[in-house]
């Protein structure tokens, strides 16, 4: 790997480090990621799921707009969290796709000793 090509790779892992700060590290691989966007999808499924049913609830009582808005409130809440995790796993995936293509141009190019070595 050249000089450039490893701080490359030093500057991505660095950066995916930082991204996944609140997730599991050992998450850097294209099917992980696919994975954890999967469980992302289900939980916001789930959360969207739960604020109809709150909605729901809420035209039962009384004082409906404030039951509505806590719920909204609630939902903002949970999905501002699930949000960030998909901004990581998207900057992860974004690093993981930099160092891929770095590794492509690297084998692409022929080393400088082989160059050096063909003179006859």
């Amino acid at each position: 790997m050249s000089g450039r090509s490893r701080f490359l790779h030093c500057v991505c892992v660095l950066g995916l480090l930082v991204a996944f700060s609140g997730m599991a590290a050992e998450a850097l691989d294209r099917p992980q990621i696919e994975a954890q966007k999967l469980l992302l999808d289900q939980q916001r499924h789930e959360i969207t799921a739960t604020y109809a049913q709150a909605a729901r609830q809420c035209w039962q009582r009384f004082m409906v707009n404030d039951c509505l808005h806590v719920a909204r409130l609630q939902r903002r809440q949970a999905l501002a969290l699930i949000e960030k995790q998909d901004q990581a796993l998207r900057a992860a995936q974004r690093a993981l796709t930099v160092i891929e293509r770095q590794e492509r141009l690297d084998a692409k190019q022929p080393d400088s000793k082989e160059l050096h070595d063909v003179r006859p």
